[in-house]
């Protein structure tokens, strides 16, 4: 009995001390999960501590063997998709190598291949309450690098880390109004940019106004496109600087031409199309085409911010974004021809930009799933593989593989 009540007390202090240090000194409490798990299992607890119920257990089947494929006509051309993977999770990124097999990156921070199933090496303080978890993992000179919410006592914050030894590259400022946090908002869009890689940072909330104004804010990164690359002084190092400012929630972003498009969650309604300029304020939270929850509306214009090239009210909820690919772009080759993914809208759109930087068309095909990530090859682009067949990933769905044909 008593050494009962010792190990309880042993667990109580460690899970005290992790509350109260991991913001400021995370390594000092950074302790390997796998030997806390094995603690807590030979102490007889770890069914108190494991935080997933079997509702919420990974699943996974291959669809190969009983696929089914689905037709949808668009205005000039049919679209397919059959779904290849069941997975009931929201995936963090989905990427292909030059073989065709695939990575799928959880926001619960598990990597699903082929063959097995994994956890991501995460810190203690991972979290994904108020709709947190991995945000976007990608790979940079080598390394694997991934955008996460975190949480220790009384305090919410985001940081980037490199996922082999857990050295953080940025982390923001601690928010003390947990109540307001939604990590929902937290962005996780990159491209690869000229030597380094630009990645939107959201604002992480739907209620909080001293949230929302930390988008106009130099000292903190919310709200913010940063440009990313390797130190000069250390190759080993990856440092950051604000590219643009005034963002709310940018899950979709795409290089085309060497010009940067990005797709960003509004408020109610006015979700926007962007074109990204470095040194850009992009105005969130002082103007938006949207309404506040709760009615009240913001400022429409102002010649300070840059504004949107279209703005879509109602909202569709844009998420990822990338290039057509190359029978569509051929299709459509006097504009600019990239397709988005939705999630309120839970659809597949087709934007064309002309030489004027207008949208002149976006196409709606309805799918009836929240539609998260394209799959990638690993340099961002989107994976094409022999038949000219794309990917993409659906919430708790899986993964489907898709293709534009019978063009008319």
């Amino acid at each position: 009995m008593k050494n009962k009540i010792l190990n309880y007390f042993v667990v109580i202090i460690l899970i005290m001390t992790g509350m109260f240090a991991t913001y400021d000194n995370p390594k000092l409490v950074e302790i390997p999960k796998k030997n806390f798990k094995y603690f807590l299992k030979k102490v007889g607890l770890i069914d108190s501590f494991h935080i997933e119920k079997d509702q919420q257990s990974i699943k996974t089947k291959d669809e190969e063997k009983d696929k089914k494929k689905q037709e949808f006509l668009a205005n000039s051309f049919s679209f397919s998709i059959e779904k290849i993977k069941s997975l009931n999770r929201k995936t963090a990124n989905l990427i292909f190598n030059k073989e065709g097999d695939y990575k799928i990156f959880t926001q619960r921070g598990e990597l699903v291949t082929k063959k097995l199933i994994s956890e991501i090496n995460l810190p203690i303080d991972f979290t994904i309450e108020k709709e947190g978890g991995v945000k976007s993992v990608f790979s940079f000179e080598g390394k694997l690098y991934a955008l996460l919410s975190r949480k220790s006592l009384g305090c919410s914050y985001s940081s980037l880390l490199n996922l082999k030894n857990q050295n953080e590259i940025f982390k923001t400022k601690c928010i003390q109004d947990i109540d307001k946090i939604n990590f929902a908002g937290l962005g996780g869009a990159y491209i690869y940019y000229k030597d380094g890689i630009l990645l939107s940072v959201g604002t992480p909330t739907h209620y909080s106004d001293k949230i929302d104004e930390l988008a106009q804010k130099n000292n903190s990164l919310y709200g913010k496109i940063l440009f990313l690359k390797t130190s000069e002084q250390d190759e080993k190092k990856l440092i950051y600087s604000i590219f643009s400012k005034g963002h709310r929630n940018p899950q979709g972003m795409v290089l085309i031409n060497e010009k940067i498009y990005s797709t960003e969650h509004g408020p109610q309604g006015g979700d926007e199309l962007n074109l990204i300029e470095k040194d850009g304020n992009y105005g969130w939270p002082i103007v938006s085409l949207g309404t506040r929850y709760g009615g009240k509306s913001y400022k429409k214009e102002s010649l300070k911010f840059k504004e949107p090239i279209f703005s879509f009210s109602p909202a569709i909820a844009p998420s990822d974004l990338n290039i057509c690919p190359r029978n569509l772009k051929e299709y459509y080759k006097d504009y600019t021809c990239f397709i988005g993914l939705t999630l309120k809208e839970m659809s597949l759109v087709i934007y064309l930009i002309n030489k004027d930087e207008e949208l002149i068309s976006y196409e709606k095909i309805k799918l009836d799933k929240r539609l998260r990530h394209f799959g990638l090859n690993e340099d961002a682009t989107l994976y094409l593989d022999k038949e000219d067949n794309f990917y993409f990933s659906s919430d708790g769905d899986g993964i489907y593989r898709a293709k534009f044909e019978k063009f008319r």
